[in-house]
């Protein structure tokens, strides 16, 4: 009885059995929850699209953040959009209780914990909406919240953002038809690519798009660091400039425009994350830290630049891509203008080159440090 109750306070839900692969048809209903690490969202979006084009009857609803909510919804990907706040995944709180029971009376067949690390208030839900069977990240508290867990195979595994790709053939996927780009809508990237001609009208500038938000340790590169590398730059590339960020990090972006010496056109809107990775697909090249929108530059092949604290894990590495490269970022070395170009011409140019692969290090002071409030 008092098992029962456990189980009745937290949610849970008897489910029913399930086989893998044959668990999702074209009858099923899927949903999709999504932590607050915007990385975690795009890593599993090559699954989830795979899901919709091998079953389109399918129906697949997601639970995300109120600011992801922009980017989601015109993906085609979903029926439904549900968004929380923090305060309603805590577990404890009748909103929390709340979700539980709007969840409970869905009858999802399948869910999604969309994060490779533990999410337990997420992992609840997901076994709460009742679905048989509950994909999720691996740890040691997983089931029975998880009954389908990726476990890592190795500490040298590779980029965090291809292993997923395991998961396709328990889910009845070919793994040949995964797709590493978010689902933009094409009449909205048409407008943005109008919209970026019209203000950049010589056709031999470049738009190189730069990210001055904190990676995914809470470090970043200092405003004076960055306005460097700008100036560096622009004495070998004829380019405009412009600074894009993901959740969190508008604030920094603010205060590393005000230091540009060439003001961003005012049409270039950044207000929602659609209008930024939207933008940031227009870019020419793109440099960042261990950024959100590093990891969506790589995804969509815009040549890109990553600026490698040595702190940053090799899973974070996208070691095979060939439009991106990764400088290697230290304090009290210099490295000259000849090994910066080098890495643009290797993600802009016809030669191909591994991402994970370090060829230099930054001038003095450009290494990492932990941001403000981080």
């Amino acid at each position: 009885m008092l098992e029962k109750l456990k189980q009745t306070l937290l949610g849970r839900k008897e489910t029913g059995p399930f086989r893998v692969p044959g668990q999702i048809h074209d009858g099923s209903r899927l949903l999709a929850l999504a932590t607050d690490d915007l990385t975690d969202l795009l890593f599993h979006i090559p699954l989830l699209s795979a899901v919709r084009r091998t079953w389109p009857g399918a129906s697949l609803d997601f639970l995300v953040p109120e600011a992801f909510a922009p980017l989601v919804i015109p993906s085609g990907l979903a029926r439904q959009v549900m968004v929380y706040s923090d305060k309603q995944l805590v577990n404890w709180k009748p909103a929390y209780r709340n979700l539980q029971r709007t969840l409970a009376g869905a009858g999802y067949d399948v869910s999604f914990v969309l994060s490779q690390q533990p999410a337990p208030a997420l992992e609840a839900l997901g076994l709460a909406c009742g679905a048989a069977l509950r994909c999720g990240p691996s740890h040691g508290g997983a089931w029975p919240a998880v009954n389908l867990e990726l476990r890592r195979r190795s500490e040298a595994e590779g980029y965090a953002g291809e292993r997923l790709a395991r998961l396709a053939p328990f889910l009845g996927l070919d793994g040949g038809i995964l797709r590493h780009t978010w689902p933009l809508p094409t009449d909205k990237l048409r407008q943005v690519a109008q919209l970026v001609h019209f203000n950049k009208p010589r056709p031999e500038e470049l738009l190189v798009g730069i990210d001055p938000g904190p990676d995914k340790s809470g470090r970043a590169l200092s405003h004076k660091n960055l306005v460097f590398l700008v100036q560096q730059l622009k004495t070998q590339l004829n380019c405009r400039v412009v600074p894009l960020s993901g959740p969190g990090g508008a604030e920094r972006t603010k205060q590393f425009e005000g230091e540009l010496t060439s003001p961003v056109p005012p049409a270039f809107n950044r207000d929602t994350l659609l209008e930024t990775v939207l933008l940031l697909c227009q870019c020419d090249l793109f440099l960042a830290g261990n950024t959100d929108l590093f990891h969506f530059a790589v995804a969509e092949g815009v040549p890109t630049l990553g600026l490698f604290g040595k702190h940053v894990e090799d899973r974070w590495r996208p070691a095979s891509r060939p439009r991106c490269r990764v400088l290697s970022v230290a304090k009290g070395e210099k490295v000259d203008i000849a090994t910066l170009m080098e890495g643009v011409d290797a993600v802009t140019g016809d030669v191909e080159t591994g991402g994970g692969q370090s060829v230099g290090v930054i001038p003095p002071g450009v290494g990492p440090e932990p941001a403000p409030g981080a």
